[in-house]
């Protein structure tokens, strides 16, 4: 079985940051906060089996001919991967029910 390594953008970073930062103030305080990073960190490692196996999304809700995804809970990672260097990156990561394409119209 292949295992990819996995990069984060810098853009992910930041969608990932922000998405802590709004559960831990806006929403529901430290424990949910700490509780979704735990997820993320889980679903990243995972992706380092996965990554190969899940179907690339349609380019009519992308823009984009080559997207994958992973859902964690009601947040989606956005992924492509490179089957010559078996590495992962993650572009984006969001909540489920955003404008994909437009979410994704500068990766």
């Amino acid at each position: 079985m292949k295992k990819y390594t996995v990069e984060m953008s810098e853009t992910a970073k930041l969608d990932l940051e922000n998405i802590i930062s709004y559960l831990k103030y806006d929403l529901a305080g430290d424990i949910i906060a700490d509780k979704y990073k735990l997820l993320f960190k889980q679903e990243l490692r995972r992706l380092e089996v996965i990554a190969g196996s899940m179907p690339v999304l349609d380019e009519k809700l992308t823009g984009h001919n080559n997207i994958r995804k992973v859902n964690v809970r009601n947040y989606i990672i956005f992924y492509v991967i490179d089957e010559e260097k078996y590495k992962a990156l993650v572009v984006r990561i969001g909540h489920a029910f955003m404008d994909w394409k437009r979410y994704l119209k500068d990766e």
